[in-house]
This record gives structure tokens, C-alpha cells and sequence, in this order.
């Protein structure tokens, strides 16, 4: 693809053409964002099928560059900062909701949020300098491995929400336990802020019929890599199954 008349831009093939082949990280558990045993159960699939297909799979490698924590504080920073540009879709009740739990919770996720629309051009410029010392961490931890199998939330669709302005006092449960809404964006944030591809894929679904997915996180530039690596393990998992309506 052509941008203008200096430059010229082509993604890098795939890395393995076949399952054997690639050398896949599993980083499926994190203290910050548990998930719960659907996305637990569509994890252990893909890992047994890997292992079958006679892929080199390392779980929980200790080489994962960085800590998600870390990581989503920058990510919030960034994104909420990116909100700020434009307000005109915060309404009154909804800027009242977020200042008072800011409020009651000064070292909560509203306070961060409201932080963040609010940091100055020197605090941007830390946060954004942080991202791409991220980003060389994970260009050296993908000379390692051709991807990091990762849930995209911690939970299958959760039931719909009742707080139309209280947007950061909305809950999932996960395994009976009552967390953040805004856990899920914790686990598919880490390829945003590395600006690294993610390859969603469907496993599996839940008892009642809702679809599961994970994702296929791949080295920038790899994008054809994390897309080979999701067509052949969606293959082997049986392909996408339309749910009965």
C-alpha cells in the first residue's frame, strides 16, 4: 500500500503456515482482571488443541514484558485524554455522576478518569513516552514467540446495564464476584497501547448459547501472522457456529 510518494508500507508475511509451527504464549490468568470459568474453560480448549496440533506452547511465561496494571493506568490515561478533545457527549448527569464518585473514591476509576481528562500537556507527554518504552518491550518479547494467546474480556456478553450516566459505577460478575465494567478493556487494551495487532477468534460458547472468543496478539506489523494463526486454530476448533435465534 502506497501512503504518498516517500514511503511505501507492506505487512510482513506470516510467520508458520501451520499450527506445528508457531511458537504461542498463553498469558490467560493476571490478578488485576480474573476471568471467569467460561473464558477460563475457552482458554483450556485452545491450549489443548494446540498441544495436539504439536504447536510450542509456554504458559504464563515469565518474559511477559509488563504488567497490566501498569499497562491499563497508561492506557486510561491516554484514552481518557483523547476524551477530553471532545466533551459534547458528556451530559450534565453524567458529569455529575462521575465528579461525585470521584469524590467518595478519590483513588478510584472515576478519579483516574476524570484525572486524565483533566492532565496537563507534560503529564500527556509522560504517559505517551511510557507507552513507547511498552511497545520495544514487546517488539523483544515477539522475537520469542510468534503470539500471545490472550481472553478479550473476562467474561462471555454480561447482562445489560442499568446506569446510562453512571458509566463508571456499572458492575459484571465474574464467578459471583461484583467488578468494574471497565474490566472489560483491561485484557484487549494491552495490544491497543503496544500498537500490536489482536486477532479475535470464536472457541466455543456458554451453556446458554453465548458465543466465546479469544484473541491472538502478534508482533507489529504481524497482522497476517495473527490472522494465519486464528483461521488455523479456528479451524481445528470447529469454525464459527451460527447460535439458534
Amino acid at each position: 500500500m502506497r501512503a504518498d510518494g516517500g514511503f511505501s508500507y507492506a505487512l510482513a508475511p506470516p510467520r508458520a503456515g501451520a499450527l506445528k509451527d508457531f511458537r504461542v504464549a498463553v498469558w490467560a490468568e493476571d490478578p488485576h482482571c480474573p476471568i471467569d470459568a467460561d473464558v477460563r474453560r475457552a482458554m483450556d480448549d485452545a491450549v489443548a488443541a494446540l498441544r495436539a496440533a504439536g504447536a510450542h506452547v509456554v504458559e504464563q511465561p515469565a518474559t511477559i514484558p509488563v504488567d497490566m496494571a501498569v499497562s491499563h493506568n497508561i492506557f486510561q490515561s491516554l484514552v481518557f485524554g483523547a476524551f477530553a478533545v471532545d466533551r459534547s457527549t458528556l451530559s450534565p448527569a453524567s458529569a455529575a455522576a462521575l465528579g461525585l464518585r470521584a469524590v467518595r473514591h478519590p483513588r478510584g476509576e472515576a478519579a483516574n478518569a476524570l484525572g486524565a481528562t483533566l492532565q496537563s500537556h507534560r503529564a500527556w507527554l509522560f504517559a505517551d513516552a511510557a507507552r513507547h518504552e511498552m511497545r520495544d518491550r514487546w517488539a523483544g518479547f515477539f522475537n520469542e514467540f510468534d503470539v500471545l494467546l490472550l481472553p478479550v474480556t473476562p467474561t462471555p456478553a454480561p447482562l445489560h446495564h442499568n446506569k446510562d450516566h453512571d458509566r463508571l459505577g456499572r458492575t459484571i460478575d465474574v464467578d459471583g464476584v461484583s467488578r468494574s465494567y471497565w474490566d472489560q478493556l483491561k485484557w484487549n487494551a494491552l495490544a491497543n497501547i503496544a500498537g500490536t495487532p489482536a486477532t479475535t477468534m470464536p472457541i466455543t460458547t456458554t451453556a446458554t448459547g453465548l458465543p466465546i472468543g479469544i484473541q491472538a496478539m502478534g508482533p507489529a506489523g504481524g497482522d497476517r501472522t495473527t490472522v494465519e494463526f486464528a483461521a488455523l486454530l479456528t479451524e481445528v476448533l470447529g469454525g464459527f457456529r451460527v447460535p439458534p435465534l
